[in-house]
């Protein structure tokens, strides 16, 4: 039993948490309130692999389509591409160091991703009352002396989750990183009658190479968002979601954006997920489309989803990261902190702002007041 869980779930009303899951044979935990059922698991990553609102019946999380396996106890990468993947489920990951490709630094290597989505982290319960309850989860990491804590509270009747997290070095010497929260959407909520909105951003498209055979936007190039140059000549609105039939892979970055948060509303389902974050630290969004036309291992062109990841650093080369100055260091002994609220709505058809509490403004569905 995880430290604080006395009561299971406990009574008929109220937010509620769990302790008493495991999620294929990885320690589970639900928090659970009239609006919102959010799966976490402690024992890997402490990642939210489900997020869904009661209203619409509807899980926002996107679930990856290959046959994932959960890590072996602290299982750390080395390889560039490689580990990582093999044991992503979908869903929500917090990873550190590293995000993006890996890194060589004093004595040793990480692959994608760094390493904190791959271990287990230590769970307790800290408020379980009418009121909310809070999941605390811990972990130290095992190459690098960083500490990570993230406490999740789910309040009474409302249909947001509050986040805090902070980050620690117990190092001796100042030590680089990149924090992100690795967010992934799918359906039904993705569809094409969906339409991100973000407040006003720059949009940078990275060198594609060859990494990106399926890709509609041209690399290299910064734009106004939502409006970036298509590899045709033409020009892509990012608000829009393309088919589920397209065979599209693109990597954008929204950076000196007006505020932190960002929203998809689909129409169709009633439905939107939200999601507000500071831009100090998390001074960049991630815009992961893999729209039917990511070629390689272990995707082969099979998932239909969005990645939208805040993120402390952009693009995902270390060394890029380093040169436009966006790599972060902490200190021996300091900490940074940061607040997220992820929240899901109904009422409209796009949005226009989001504000720290998850409180959402926009345009309201036809037909509704």
């Amino acid at each position: 039993m995880i430290p604080g869980d006395e009561s299971g779930l406990r009574g008929q009303t109220g937010p509620r948490i769990s302790t008493d899951f495991t999620y294929r044979g990885i320690d589970a935990v639900i928090l659970e309130n009239s609006a919102l059922r959010v799966l976490v698991l402690p024992g890997k990553g402490g990642d939210i692999v489900e997020f869904r609102d009661k209203r619409t019946d509807v899980d926002v999380l996107w679930r990856t389509p290959h046959n994932w396996t959960p890590p072996e106890s602290r299982y750390v990468p080395t390889a560039a591409e490689t580990g990582w993947n093999e044991h992503y489920p979908g869903g929500w990951q917090v990873n550190l160091p590293v995000a993006g490709g890996g890194w060589e630094f004093d004595g040793s290597a990480y692959g994608q991703h760094g390493e904190s989505a791959l271990l287990p982290w230590d769970a307790e319960v800290v408020r379980d009352d009418g009121e909310a309850v809070t999941l605390r989860l811990t972990v130290e990491l095992t190459r690098y002396p960083f500490v990570v804590e993230r406490d999740l509270t789910l309040p009474a009747g409302d249909s947001r989750l509050e986040i805090e997290e902070s980050v620690t070095n117990r190092g001796e010497r100042p030590l680089e990183y990149v924090w992100q929260q690795h967010v992934t959407l799918g359906q039904p909520l993705l569809s094409s009658a969906a339409r991100l909105d973000l407040p006003d951003a720059t949009g940078v498209n990275p060198k594609y190479g060859d990494a990106f055979p399926n890709a509609r936007l041209e690399g290299d190039v910064e734009f106004e968002w939502p409006h970036a140059p298509g590899r045709d000549g033409t020009t892509v609105d990012l608000r829009e979601i393309p088919p589920e039939d397209s065979t599209i892979h693109d990597q954008s970055f929204a950076v000196d954006m007006a505020d932190g948060w960002y929203a998809l509303t689909n129409p169709d389902i009633d439905l939107g997920f939200a999601l507000t974050f500071p831009l100090e630290p998390f001074e960049s969004l991630w815009y992961w489309q893999p729209f039917g036309g990511f070629h390689e291992s272990p995707w082969f062109n099979r998932n239909y989803n969005v990645g939208l990841e805040p993120t402390t650093a952009y693009p995902g080369d270390p060394d890029v990261q380093r040169e436009n100055g966006t790599m972060k260091e902490l200190e021996p002994g300091e900490t940074v902190e940061a607040e997220f609220t992820a929240t899901t709505y109904g009422g409209l058809e796009s949005v226009s702002d989001v504000s720290p509490d998850g409180t959402i403004e926009g345009t309201p569905l036809e037909g509704e007041k």
